[in-house]
């Protein structure tokens, strides 16, 4: 039998944040690498795995024959989630995906608003916007962790449906439920200062002096909480 590969920072984050024996989608599977460890370990007995486009789930497919995740791995070409039914997932995965198109494709599919269903996402970039959209539609953030991959560091969360707007707090959008001295935070906080800088820098350029202040206070907030 082939040995199984590793899991790079950012995938073993998400693959830790799925439940154990829950049936998993994974939106944008590329080469479906993650289900497949995730399979192949015991985590789950089942998973389907999901990409828009034809190339990656061919990758994906040749991925689960050579790992022999057998009947086990099932593929699908979708949009998001909109070939996929209530009964084919218990956990989803959306990892490596801008954050608009994470919460588009959320906002779309009813069933996910069921407690019974997880959400485990992993964005890629307009993090904020996910945070505050996903609180709008009533997810609530569970856990959010940090992880450091190469020269970048990312965060990746499960959610579920509560059915009520979360209640967040200014500094809510830049570091969500990330909690201050967890592994990597402090370098996930740096990178938000340096955006919050970059920010203030252009309300400032604008004549917006009082956005300038706001943005000035977010970032002596971040400083003394997180660094």
């Amino acid at each position: 039998m082939r040995p199984l590969f590793q899991l790079g920072p950012r995938l073993a984050l998400c693959a830790s944040l799925v439940r154990e024996g829950k049936a998993l989608c994974d939106v944008g599977t590329d080469h479906g690498y993650l289900p497949i460890w995730l399979l192949k370990t015991g985590r789950i007995p089942r998973a389907l795995a999901c990409d828009i486009n034809q190339g990656p789930l061919d990758a994906a497919r040749r991925d689960g024959a050579k790992y022999e995740a057998g009947d086990a791995l099932s593929f699908r070409l979708s949009d998001g989630l909109r070939k996929v039914s209530p009964e084919e997932a218990e956990d989803v995965v959306i990892a490596g995906m801008g954050g608009e198109l994470i919460l588009r494709i959320v906002g779309e599919t009813p069933w996910l608003r069921d407690q019974d269903k997880r959400l485990i996402l992993q964005p890629m970039s307009s993090v904020p916007e996910l945070r505050l959209g996903l609180a709008e539609l009533g997810f609530a953030v569970l856990q959010e962790e940090a992880v450091e991959e190469g020269t970048k560091v990312y965060s990746a969360f499960a959610a579920e449906y509560t059915g009520r707007p979360e209640e967040t707090g200014p500094l809510y959008p830049c570091l969500g439920k990330l909690r201050p001295g967890a592994p990597h935070v402090d370098a996930y906080a740096r990178k938000v200062l340096r955006e919050l800088a970059s920010q203030r820098k252009g309300a400032l350029h604008t004549g917006d002096a009082a956005g300038a202040a706001r943005l000035e206070e977010l970032i002596r907030e971040v400083e003394e909480m997180y660094l």
